[in-house]
């Protein structure tokens, strides 16, 4: 028997983890296994005929809100061209509404889902003992004549029953993927979550011993997708504390954590780490009261904006700070002072604004007419328009998005837009507002995706802002700020280029 586990790359960080654990569980089994990713540009013929010629009994692809549309259309075609394949689907998009979704898919002959470890292992146990008893399988959705037979979801799964998932693959020297918890104390409307399914940890000693391994072969960055890491402050503490004591000098830790639960001694603690060695990703949503309520949370903003300032005056820890744009009740003037909020709090550091999705298995989702969510029909379900915000609206703040990604998603000119938010007093909604017009208008769209391109935006936007000043010595300053800038995000010849052409945006 030759099994194919597959996806193809998207945005999820998730997925690449998921299948690497998928593969270590079904390693020592008497099945041919094998494991592709495909990337997301590759034409769907070429990924079928890969497929379709690999001479595969079944094939397994890990589907996610981002590529579930590309996935079900290779599915499709490798059924129709070999109609005794086997075909599942595993991962949280088809983990809910999972019937309509093989009911809408007749490719789809099995859906792991869940967790899928367990329910996968079961599966190709009840195939190999010719026993297909998939009615006692927990977690597996299968065809039973016309019918769509959906099984409860399993119990959650042990963590420390799972193997490593590096340990049957060699590690690089760029980014990898870890996970350390399961489940998630956020419970907020928006997140997507199985029921019912409680946190789980690594133990500490096995966590420490598998970030050695990362250490010792250097690897650039140890991402952590547990959702919120520091649920547990103690055990948060102990594993900044290992990484801290243990640097290379190479690696970087990246953490999704809660704000609110930063103590005194854990931000006295990461200020000895490394510049660059720990990066943190906080997940605001908004900073408005009666938005947070209504997504589930229960932020105290006031805490998270003091535990913020104090851990970024501190020490040298990254600090990305993301709000969400179109959360229920939220105006575009509640969102506007979250992002200005966001922005003070960051003192520099990257800011995102995150799209809003209306997930499957979100609490969002069965509330969205309570809300008046308008939103796409097909992954990713993206918002359209809400209750409380047009299309119109949502469109021009994620033209605005697009904009902040380009000066501040990567810390880029940190010193540019302070000066001239400083120099001109607008806040930063605005100004962010007024040059993602300007660019739309002049239409420099295509121009944003260099930096050099940026900085010459920058300064041709703020000579009417500098005007209005009467104060051409404050822009002339600014032209510098901009020039160090960008110094320090392009080559030497890149500057040299650039110097030859001039601040000319043509």
């Amino acid at each position: 028997m030759k099994l194919l586990l597959t996806t193809i790359e998207s945005e999820c960080k998730r997925t690449d983890l998921a299948l690497k654990s998928l593969y270590s569980i079904t390693t020592d089994s008497p099945i041919d296994v094998h494991l592709k990713t495909f990337g997301r540009n590759e034409l769907y013929n070429d990924i079928f005929e890969n497929i379709a010629t690999g001479q595969y009994n079944i094939v397994y692809f890990h589907a996610n809100r981002f590529n579930i549309r590309q996935l079900t259309r290779v599915a499709d075609m490798v059924k129709k061209a070999i109609p005794s394949i086997a075909i599942l689907f595993g991962g949280m998009e088809v983990s809910f509404e999972t019937r309509a979704f093989m009911k809408k898919n007749d490719s789809v002959d099995y859906v792991i889902r869940g967790e899928g470890e367990t329910v996968l292992f079961n599966f190709l146990k009840s195939l190999l003992d010719y026993e297909f008893d998939f009615e006692n399988i927990a977690g597996l959705a299968y065809r039973e004549g016309d019918q769509v037979v959906v099984n409860p979801y399993d119990a959650p799964v042990e963590m420390e029953s799972l193997p490593f998932p590096y340990e049957r693959f060699e590690v690089g020297k760029g980014t990898v993927y870890y996970e350390s918890i399961r489940g998630t104390s956020d419970r907020a409307a928006f997140s997507q979550f199985l029921p019912n399914a409680r946190v789980r940890t690594l133990s500490l000693g096995r966590v420490c011993t598998e970030l050695r391994y990362f250490l010792a072969n250097e690897v650039e960055r140890v991402v952590f997708l547990d959702k919120w890491f520091n649920f547990n402050s103690e055990r948060a503490y102990r594993i900044f504390e290992y990484i801290i004591n243990n640097d290379n000098g190479v690696t970087s830790f990246e953490f999704n954590i809660n704000g609110d639960e930063l103590d005194e001694e854990t931000i006295r603690l990461l200020s000895e780490a490394r510049e660059g060695q720990i990066i943190f990703n906080m997940d605001i949503a908004s900073t408005n009261a009666e938005v947070l309520a209504a997504c589930g949370r229960g932020e105290n903003i006031y805490k998270l904006m003091y535990n913020t300032t104090k851990l970024l005056h501190s020490g040298n820890v990254r600090t990305e700070i993301h709000v969400k744009a179109g959360l229920p009740l939220e105006t575009e003037a509640m969102f506007a002072r979250s992002f200005n909020k966001a922005y003070g709090m960051a003192e520099g550091m990257p800011v995102h604004i995150d799209s809003m999705y209306v997930s499957k298995g979100t609490a969002l989702r069965a509330e969205a007419q309570v809300y008046g969510y308008v939103y796409a029909e097909d992954a990713p379900y993206e918002v359209i328009a809400t209750g409380h915000m047009t299309a119109e609206e949502l469109l021009r703040i994620r033209a605005i998005a697009r904009t902040v990604e380009s000066y501040i998603g990567d810390g880029g000119f940190r010193k540019s837009i302070p000066r001239v938010l400083n120099d001109t007093g607008i806040k930063p909604y605005d100004l962010f507002s007024r040059l993602s017009s300007y660019i739309i208008k002049n239409d420099l769209g295509s121009k944003t995706r260099k930096k050099e391109h940026l900085a010459r935006i920058l300064y041709a936007y703020t000579a009417g802002l500098y005007d209005d000043l009467a104060d051409p010595v404050k822009h002339d300053i600014l032209k510098d700020v901009i020039y160090a800038d960008l110094e320090t995000q392009i080559s030497e010849e890149a500057m040299r280029k650039f110097d030859k052409k001039g601040w000319e945006t043509d």
